[in-house]
């Protein structure tokens, strides 16, 4: 009970700070200006662009867990997009997690459950970090970057993360027996096996996921500025995913992390604002849509 009270407090605070800077930060008429940018067409081609989304992380899901479960993909669909209705309400990612974990425990049990809950959730972590990587090669390569140093040094750390990505089957044998996890070995057994059969798959649907996320973003401040900066959001979009974990203690944290970083490539406060807001609205139009359609017989009476 004490710690839902604290857990509560601290959304409640950081909603008043997120207030508080808004009014402190943000010139009101500049983003209402910004709003006006955008119109019912440019939203609608993002929001095509969005639809793919929950589609291809429920592929990424699938690849993992249609190896020990019988449950169909469409019903994994559904239940993606009943976890991203929750996240929207208790803005944290971590209601998807919740909404699959409810999903698959009855016929695996909590135990692989939560393993293979993490391990997807994991493999999207560590391909975001390679891909910043990938991103800052790109931008200093562009901008003629003469420090060799700092170069090579990126790219070997680029070289070794991918590396590992590709042989994390190896891994978890390895960090299994080193910390004598003995009792979960079949199951850390059959984890490695879909790892070493699928990897590639789950290498490049991570990729479609990260490069598919950039380009909405891109969309958004193409529509409201009028100027390209895809270059510096191969770099930016994967930090704000990262940050935006942190959303389940913070309120706004995605929007406050955009706000922040998209500063670094001369896009206003308001601005910025108002593409994160954008992305949340469409995520919010995707939602409603789909579990609209996915549970329409349910929900009208259709025969």
């Amino acid at each position: 009970m004490k710690k839902n009270s604290l857990f509560l407090f601290f959304k409640i605070t950081t909603f008043i700070l997120v207030v508080y800077l808004f009014f402190k930060f943000i010139n009101q008429e500049n983003f209402i200006l910004s709003f006006k940018k955008i119109n019912i067409k440019e939203i609608f081609i993002i929001y095509l662009f969005f639809l793919i989304l929950p589609l291809l992380m429920t592929i990424r899901w699938f690849i993992i867990v249609s190896n020990f479960s019988k449950i169909k993909f469409i019903e994994f669909f559904k239940n993606i997009v009943t976890g991203f209705s929750f996240s929207l309400i208790f803005s944290s990612t971590l209601a998807i997690e919740a909404a699959k974990f409810i999903k698959i425990k009855r016929e695996l049990g909590n135990k692989k459950s939560i393993i293979l809950i993490f391990l997807d959730k994991f493999l999207a972590l560590f391909f975001k970090i390679i891909f910043v990587i990938f991103g800052i090669l790109i931008y200093l390569n562009l901008k003629n970057y003469d420090n060799f140093n700092l170069i090579i040094a990126l790219i070997i750390l680029l070289i070794l993360l991918t590396f590992a990505f590709f042989n994390l089957n190896k891994l978890i044998i390895f960090f299994s027996k080193k910390f004598s996890l003995g009792k979960n070995l079949k199951t850390v057994n059959a984890i490695s096996l879909v790892l070493k059969k699928n990897i590639l798959k789950l290498f490049l649907i991570n990729f479609c996921i990260q490069v598919l996320n950039i380009f909405i973003y891109f969309l958004i401040f193409l529509f409201l500025s009028k100027n390209s900066f895809l270059i510096q959001l191969l770099i930016f979009v994967p930090l704000v995913e990262l940050l935006s974990q942190l959303q389940f203690i913070i309120f706004g944290m995605k929007e406050l992390s955009t706000v922040f970083l998209f500063g670094y490539i001369n896009i206003s406060k308001e601005l910025a604002l108002v593409g994160a807001l954008i992305y949340t609205f469409v995520d919010y139009l995707i939602v409603i849509t789909l579990y609209l359609f996915l549970n329409a017989k349910k929900i009208f009476n259709f025969k």
